[in-house]
């Protein structure tokens, strides 16, 4: 049983109820939860499945392979995803975190490259997508999911609107150059051949 790890941290501090698999069940305060679902509880009340009595304990820890379900408070999952929905918001108004955590001003642009100067545009290891990376101080990312036959490829770029901009008409110019001198080969390529 694996949950999805914003609703598990959005729950440390809070009441649950954990079953096990053989029918046991905790009941307190998560205080703690790891990425194996080791859940560990305060102030909580033990129900065997085969007996109708309950233990007090002050606390305890939960194996993750161990637990059936979780039973969070009903509005634990309309919290999780608003505060998703909100930092999914942020992220598209192009709110680029910076040194330290704080949140810096930007703007997120998407470039279409045709799919033959994409690699003109990142360079032998990278080198060049990491110059202009650089040079301009904007995040810059080419699509790896793209298929093989596309046209063209996606350039996504981030960061402070000025940096985004000095990227944007570097890439640009680099398509303008690289795309006028594969027009001038083919127009050379044609023309060759009169004489006599």
């Amino acid at each position: 049983m694996v949950l999805p790890q914003a609703i598990l941290k959005a729950a440390v501090g809070g009441p649950v109820l954990v079953e096990l698999k053989n029918g046991d069940s905790y009941s307190g305060t998560m205080t703690a939860v790891d990425n194996q679902m080791n859940i560990r509880l305060e102030e909580v009340i033990f129900t065997p499945q085969s007996e109708y009595r309950f233990e007090k304990l002050k606390e305890c820890t939960v194996r993750g392979v161990y637990v059936k379900f979780v039973r969070f408070p009903d509005d634990l999952l309309g919290r999780v995803a608003a505060a998703e929905n909100a930092a999914r918001r942020a992220s598209m108004r192009g709110g680029a975190r910076g040194r330290g955590g704080h949140t810096v001003p930007g703007v997120s642009v998407k470039l279409w490259v045709p799919s033959n100067i994409v690699g003109a545009v990142i360079g032998k290891g990278g080198e060049t997508i990491k110059k202009m990376s650089a040079e301009t101080g904007a995040k810059i990312e080419v699509t790896k999911d793209a298929v093989n036959s596309a046209a063209e490829r996606e350039i996504f770029l981030s960061g402070p609107a000025d940096a985004v901009e000095k990227a944007k008409g570097l890439i640009e110019d680099m398509v303008r150059e690289r795309h006028s001198n594969q027009r001038g080969k083919r127009t050379g390529e044609r023309g060759g051949g009169g004489g006599g």
